[in-house]
């Protein structure tokens, strides 16, 4: 589980929206983010990095960002300590989203 889930729904409610990313089903602090994002009618997008490539995740990414009028992006996901290859697959997602 998150380990401030305080901190978790501040930060996505102060958000104009989510951006969630894992190797696979969200659980543990990133399914509490869904959860929050939900109940509260924030906008949101998981990106299954098993599923997606980093060029069509930006593209889908940035789309969702124009149409939910994203200004103030909400990063979310696993942690590096339990998935060792998330930072750079999500660095390379960010840097081609403009």
């Amino acid at each position: 589980m998150e380990a401030n889930p305080d901190r978790t729904k501040k930060n996505i409610l102060e958000s104009d929206g989510t951006l969630i990313f894992s190797h696979g089903k969200l659980t543990g602090g990133s399914a509490f983010t869904r959860k929050i994002a939900n109940q509260n009618s924030k906008p949101y997008i998981h990106v299954d990095l098993n599923k997606i490539e980093v060029l069509t995740a930006s593209t889908e990414i940035n789309t969702w960002i124009v149409n939910n009028n994203i200004k103030i992006l909400n990063v979310a996901g696993s942690r590096a300590s339990k998935d060792p290859t998330i930072h750079e697959k999500v660095k390379g997602v960010l840097e081609a989203v403009v």
